[in-house]
């Protein structure tokens, strides 16, 4: 190894040669995080026979107790998100999830499924704000739209393959496989998680000899020789004080991820329940309709914002999903409460059309308001606060609602409740973009 640094424009070249592939690796990474995040959802009915849970613990297992650690542990890796190698660590913690949930296919019990579920919530906290840094790093502001929306594709590919293959996965370990997997002791929902959980050790492979970290531009236009960092509250300052968009933003996004994970985590369940299908049929009609809708969301979302000036790209995102998260409002409520199965899974992919222009939209702001230095710990934050807040409270009260005014009327009530909070707080702080350029 060379003893002189190169040049700082020389290292960008290298460093940014396969800006695109970096931007698919890192999206199918995302999706498989998501993959076996929610491939509870479609083995709720077989995880509760064998262990014997009740709706809330399903509750928990699916929402507060994954997220919470999901959000704990982004509190510690955002300082290594604005300090260390992000490629490493991504690489990391990708093959730690993997490795966590294929164990939760020898789980036997609650408290051995739960902890199991804890190493892949923990090893899942570094990818968003890593991989989003990346991005600010290798694009300028109007394609850091782009590149963000397609990323933010992987909670609908991710999803959709846990409702469709994981639906697939159950049906074929029955049978002749379930009696050979009985015999040894395994039930089919186990053997799922073996099987979605080990192809991450194969991306984590992928990320760590083929990316190379990105040179952090602002760091090296300024040249700085020492390795200091913004303390926390310069951070805070940063987002709550000199951006005052910041504190409705982060609500509204809070709201809407509180809507996300409780149709994840409750929908296929709803359809077994209320219209009677197997797990294959909850997969084979409803994971289209997610991975259709979310798709076509993002899809809208890069279009749209990609024909925004760099001036103008935050008012412009923050408008674009007030918008979007307004037209949420009437799908969410009237999902969980039709007559039919169809048309529940319409209305199903309607919801993942409009979340999803949002979401894909949900990092751009932080990205393009927030200096380098602060930017880790900023998308960590709103990380920690939508798993603490919205996928513990989300799931959670879908379950317990659940056990009191039934899961149809459980669902609508908090899926509509938190689109119309979210609407109107992505207007509030659309506001607060527009009001200082009048005055001025």
């Amino acid at each position: 190894m060379s003893a002189h640094p190169l040049p700082a424009h020389a290292r960008r070249s290298i460093d940014a040669r396969h800006p695109t592939y970096i931007v698919l690796l890192f999206f199918v990474c995302f999706a498989f995080s998501y993959l076996d995040r929610q491939i509870v959802s479609i083995l709720v009915q077989p995880i509760k026979l064998t262990l014997g849970l009740t709706d809330t613990q399903i509750g928990l297992l699916q929402g507060f107790s994954f997220t919470m650690c999901y959000a704990t542990a982004g509190v510690f890796v955002a300082r290594l998100v604005d300090r260390a190698n992000r490629v490493r660590l991504i690489a990391a913690c990708v093959a730690i999830w993997a490795i966590s949930t294929a164990m939760c296919g020898f789980a036997t019990s609650f408290a051995e499924l739960l902890a199991a579920r804890a190493g892949t919530a923990i090893a899942e906290a570094a990818l968003s704000p890593a991989a989003l840094s990346i991005f600010s790093d290798i694009f300028p502001p109007r394609k850091v739209t782009r590149a963000s929306s397609v990323f933010m594709l992987g909670p609908y590919i991710g999803g959709g393959l846990a409702l469709f293959g994981g639906g697939m996965l159950l049906s074929a370990t029955g049978g002749d496989s379930g009696a050979w997997l009985t015999a040894h002791g395994f039930a089919p929902w186990q053997a799922v998680f073996v099987l979605v959980g080990l192809p991450g050790l194969v991306l984590a492979a992928l990320v760590a000899f083929t990316v190379r970290e990105p040179a952090r531009h602002e760091v090296d236009e300024a040249r700085h020789v020492d390795d200091a960092l913004p303390t926390l509250r310069e951070v805070l300052v940063e987002l709550f004080v000199r951006n005052r968009f910041c504190a409705p933003y982060f609500a509204a996004y809070v709201a809407l991820i509180t809507l996300f994970y409780s149709h994840a985590a409750w929908f296929p369940t709803l359809l077994m329940r209320h219209f009677h299908l197997a797990p294959s049929q909850v997969g084979t009609m409803a994971a289209p309709a997610y991975m259709i809708g979310g798709m076509l969301g993002v899809a809208a979302a890069g279009l749209l914002a990609a024909r925004v000036t760099d001036e103008r790209a935050l008012q412009k995102v923050l408008a674009l999903s007030a918008c979007a998260v307004a037209a949420l409002v009437p799908a969410a409520v009237a999902m969980p409460l039709v007559s039919g199965s169809t048309l529940a899974i319409v209305l199903y992919g309607t919801c993942a059309l409009a979340a999803s222009i949002a979401m894909a939209l949900a990092p751009v702001p932080l990205q393009i308001a927030v200096p380098n230095r602060m930017r880790g710990r900023s998308i960590a934050l709103l990380v920690f606060m939508t798993n603490a807040i919205s996928g513990g409270v989300g799931p959670l009260a879908v379950g317990y609602l659940n056990e009191r005014v039934g899961g149809a009327h459980a669902l609508a009530i908090v899926g509509g409740s938190a689109a119309l909070a979210s609407a109107l707080l992505y207007a509030l702080a659309t506001r607060r973009i527009a009001l200082p350029r009048k005055e001025a």
